[in-house]
């Protein structure tokens, strides 16, 4: 923040042996010069405009500048000390917009919305804490599987899931552990508070194989205790390929038995920008008996395209559920999703 000074050459350098040699002072070393540098007077939300920016560029500015200046100002308000432990932007918004197709049904369109935003520092304990707010009404009925973790706000009867509201803190993040705990309540007609955490801790086998457990219990006022049990066992192949072995174990209150979840995914990147993944699971319930209710192949291509905030997804998949009469038949599937973040 003060003035730079130069330091004196040291006597012994290579640079300063030449100069006494030649009597000619040594070139400086080459440097990178870049076209803009934001000092400090820069102002950290101000998206920086480019040759070539178009009405799209423009609008995608102004909803980003407005909902980053808020963020900046609590921080710097509250002196708080930046900890990125997502890696993801202080504040980080997630639009998409899908297109789901299902054998024998209409075109269905889904919306979801998806806001995170870091908290000042206002205690010890909220130094690692994010508000987010999420709002998917439609989306879990086409991709929740059962047998997954249950997510606060999920209808269980028909899987529709209200928008919620809720804080989360990491208090212990270690390189192979991480506890994190997050509440927060249903917006709706009748609130549901909740209250969820999460343990994981991570090993590595060698250089391609890791294992990771996962714990994650989670109470509602409504529906109240569920708790899920992951083992994940993953093999990377090379440096862009990855296969990944999944498995789920949950338990809800008052309902009998456990549901259960099992499923192989490969993933694989075909460019910088783009990547595939292909998967198999199934899943199904251990009471009264141990059965199978559904199969599941699929894929999902996810690419990055026209500027660094807009993908797009195209996800096919065909399932085998049981009918009433116990038969299975395939049902064919397709979804296709425009995603636009903005962060800052």
């Amino acid at each position: 923040m003060g003035t730079e000074t130069t330091p004196p050459p040291d006597p012994s350098s290579p640079a300063a042996q030449q100069e006494r040699e030649t009597g000619q002072a040594p070139q400086p070393a080459a440097q990178t010069v870049t076209a803009e540098q934001l000092g400090p007077q820069a102002a950290p939300c101000t998206t920086v405009k480019a040759d070539g920016d178009t009405w799209l560029d423009q609008a995608h500015a102004l909803v980003q500048d407005n909902t980053c200046e808020p963020a900046v100002w609590f921080d710097n308000f509250f002196n708080r000390d930046h900890i990125l432990l997502d890696l993801r932007p202080s504040v980080f918004i997630i639009l998409r917009n899908t297109a789901r197709w299902t054998e024998g049904h209409p075109v269905a369109y889904v919306q979801d919305f998806h806001l995170a935003l870091e908290l000042p520092q206002w205690e010890r304990l909220l130094r690692k804490s994010r508000l987010y707010i999420e709002s998917r009404p439609d989306a879990d009925p086409y991709t929740a599987q059962p047998g997954q973790p249950v997510q606060p706000g999920v209808n269980r009867a028909t899987g529709v899931r209200q928008p919620i509201i809720g804080v989360r803190v990491d208090p212990y993040t270690r390189p192979h552990t991480l506890v994190r705990i997050d509440s927060g309540i249903r917006i709706n007609i009748h609130p549901d508070a909740f209250i969820r955490m999460r343990y994981q801790y991570l090993k590595t086998f060698g250089e391609v194989y890791l294992i990771r457990f996962s714990e994650i219990a989670m109470w509602q006022a409504v529906e109240h205790f569920s708790n899920t049990s992951q083992v994940d066992l993953e093999r990377k192949i090379t440096t862009f390929t990855l296969v990944r072995w999944g498995n789920n174990v949950t338990y809800i209150e008052d309902t009998p038995g456990v549901t259960w979840n099992t499923g192989i995914s490969f993933f694989t990147q075909l460019t910088p920008k783009s990547a595939i993944f292909y998967d198999t699971s199934m899943w199904g319930v251990n009471d009264p008996e141990w059965i199978i209710q559904n199969y599941r192949v699929g894929s999902q291509y996810r690419r990055n395209f026209y500027r660094p905030w807009l993908f797009f997804e195209l996800e096919p998949e065909v399932t085998w559920p049981k009918d009433e009469s116990g038969h299975r038949k395939s049902t064919y599937a397709f979804m296709a999703t425009l995603e636009i973040q903005f962060g800052k």
